[in-house]
């Protein structure tokens, strides 16, 4: 009767652990009663072991039992080894199943601010298994099992929790091609010769030209694109004019192929906000991806 693994040859697991049970005690009898089995059976192992071994592992005396010089060799070693089986089982059975982190952004802001800071995070948090959602709708974090997302706004989501991360006030960009032509973009009020192009809904266009105050102009009018990168190639390419928030697409106005025509409408409330469940308390891999946000966004 054996245990077989590679590269080893060893007995019976169950004879194994009666033997250390009995050393343990020097008693079949409460060996028995810790493994729930018949002190008949204990004693049976024991010889099945002394058998395969060849040698005596105890003196069995009229009312007393002892280990002989093998039996007191074999036993630390094999109570270690058990010790640290049981240690082991004990880690498995107590640790919680590994869980991805989901976090949900935006298209621009995971491309044109997250993507390139990305590498920090992974090399201070390299054991966490990130997962990053696209989307340019609010998820239902329960529903889609996402821990925390960044949305922008005015922070005022029911039943989440909003945490500041950035000012982002968004303002019309186009290409510096605009600007000149039949219909030159000076003013506002030029958008109505325009083509304005919309992300996700018409709201960011209805809300700018009521803000700021242009009559004429239908916000309503022009194609919307759920791809952010296709908008901004779009845009560079003369196309039309989109609402952007300027600090994601610095590289571009640095190259000059976007310009903000007018001057933003001031508007403090509008940001980047890193959402999470009301009420929730973030686990430690959400509650790490959180803080590296705020560091690189300096608010932390």
């Amino acid at each position: 009767m054996e245990w077989t693994t590679v590269g080893r040859r060893l007995p019976s697991l169950n004879a194994l652990r009666a033997f250390e049970a009995g050393a343990r005690h020097l008693s079949f009898t409460r060996a028995a009663a810790e493994l729930s089995v018949t002190q008949t059976a204990i004693s049976h192992q024991v010889r099945q072991l002394e058998d395969r071994l060849g040698v005596r592992l105890f003196e069995r005396l009229p009312r007393e039992l002892k280990l002989t010089s093998s039996g007191a060799l074999l036993y630390p070693a094999l109570a270690e080894a058990l010790d640290r089986v049981a240690e082991a089982v004990n880690r498995v059975r107590a640790a919680p199943e590994p869980r991805p982190l989901t976090v949900s952004v935006t298209p621009t802001f995971g491309s044109r601010w997250l993507a390139q800071r990305l590498g920090r995070f992974w090399r201070e948090h390299p054991l966490v298994d990130l997962r990053l959602h696209h989307s340019v709708h609010l998820v239902d974090l329960a529903r889609d099992d996402v821990h925390i997302a960044v949305r922008w706004g005015r922070g005022s989501w029911p039943g989440l929790t909003s945490e500041r991360l950035m000012r982002a006030q968004a303002t019309p960009m186009c290409s510096p091609l605009l600007l000149a032509g039949k219909h030159p973009l000076r003013t506002a009020a030029e958008l109505r010769h325009h083509t304005l192009i919309h992300q996700k809904d018409f709201q960011e266009w209805i809300e700018w030209l009521a803000a700021a105050g242009v009559d004429g102009v239908n916000g309503q009018h022009g194609p919307v694109i759920d791809d952010a990168n296709a908008i901004i190639e779009a845009v560079i390419e003369g196309g039309g004019v989109m609402m952007a928030t300027p600090a994601m697409l610095a590289q571009e106005i640095a190259d000059g192929r976007l310009v903000a025509p007018f001057e933003t409408t001031p508007d403090p409330d509008f940001a980047y906000y890193v959402v999470y469940p009301q009420g929730a308390m973030l686990q430690a891999d959400a509650k790490a991806f959180r803080d590296f946000l705020m560091q690189e966004a300096g608010t932390g």
